[in-house]
């Protein structure tokens, strides 16, 4: 899935090398996530819907101030600008510019759920609803003091009703949003454990397979032709103890990893999703107070190769997403 500056959404058969359609008019939206055939979008007037890529079904979302809080109120003060206070601090200067997103919608189309959040450094919460929520509940992102190792926010990954969150110190959480409006449950297995490679100059995200084990991605910023791939060191009792709590593996088991959704996939050969690949086009992409470059490539991690679009180079992108359709 493309996204030209000029505007506009264009579908890329990378199997085939071939432009396939243009999508419908989203003039003045920015794109945040998307899910099978919905995209989570952002209008000029600050205001979140789900759409189907397809059809066009639209799914209207509870305004940005629609928080239900005691002690915490989201206020549009301007053209796209915001404030939020608490009980706490006042973050002011908020801009929709800055909000970013995940998505999850159910194959039936019938069931989503939607995190968003300012992305700024050092903000307190995000925030999420589902079907039928008429606003949204807040997941504050700092806590107590006795537990600042779970303070903060380096990356996401929402995998159905399930909210994986990696801390600034990488301490990996795991939150269960399926409850009634209003709650969630931490239901993260045991201690959390942080996703600590050797290398902490590598560009990287986490990633969750099929059966739900987390991973650490990473790769070299200044050249880019090689992933590492992680997952918990098993023989690490106390990681507060150790500077390196993961070990490299060199399969995703048949599996393909979109790194955009954040998820593996089963391999198809009829679509081309291709076994132990990773589909990449950038780090950071929920959390990204700076946007990298794209980078739009296939590494494959049996046999360590990388490819590349050429096609694409003529095109003046602003984003791209690997893009999977429901029913595939």
């Amino acid at each position: 899935m493309l996204f030209p500056k000029d505007g506009g959404c264009v579908l890329y058969n990378p199997k085939e090398g071939t432009f396939q359609r243009k999508l419908g008019d989203f003039s003045g939206c920015r794109f945040l996530a998307n899910s099978g055939n919905w995209l989570l979008l952002l209008d000029s007037g600050s205001n979140l819907y789900i759409v189907d890529a397809f059809s066009e079904k639209k799914i209207r979302l509870p305004s940005l101030e629609s928080i239900d809080s005691a002690d915490c109120i989201v206020k549009c003060v301007g053209d796209r600008k915001f404030i939020r206070q608490d009980s706490d601090s006042i973050f002011s200067d908020l801009s929709a510019d800055v909000v970013r997103g995940l998505l999850w919608v159910s194959e039936s189309g019938k069931e989503y759920v939607v995190v968003w959040l300012f992305d700024l450094p050092g903000h307190s919460y995000m925030s999420f609803c589902k079907n039928g929520d008429t606003h949204y509940t807040d997941i504050p992102l700092f806590h107590h003091q006795d537990l600042h190792w779970l303070d903060g926010l380096s990356e996401m990954v929402l995998w159905g009703t399930r909210l994986y969150l990696s801390t600034n110190r990488r301490y990996v959480r795991v939150l269960d949003l399926s409850g009634p409006q209003g709650f969630f449950k931490d239901i993260t297995d045991g201690i959390p454990f942080p996703m600590l490679s050797a290398d902490m100059s590598c560009d990287s995200s986490i990633a969750v397979t099929t059966s739900g084990q987390v991973l650490l991605v990473e790769s070299d910023p200044c050249n880019r032709t090689c992933f590492r791939l992680y997952k918990k060191n098993p023989d690490i009792e106390n990681p507060d103890l150790f500077g390196h709590t993961v070990t490299e593996v060199d399969s995703l088991n048949g599996e393909a990893l979109l790194l955009d959704l954040g998820y593996t996939v089963p391999a198809n050969k009829a679509l081309g999703i291709e076994p132990d690949s990773i589909y990449f086009t950038r780090h950071y992409r929920p959390c990204q107070c700076a946007s990298p470059d794209l980078d739009i490539c296939v590494f494959n991690l049996a046999t360590k190769s990388l490819d590349r679009y050429p096609d694409l180079d003529k095109m003046d992108l602003i984003d791209a997403r690997w893009f999977l359709p429901s029913g595939n």
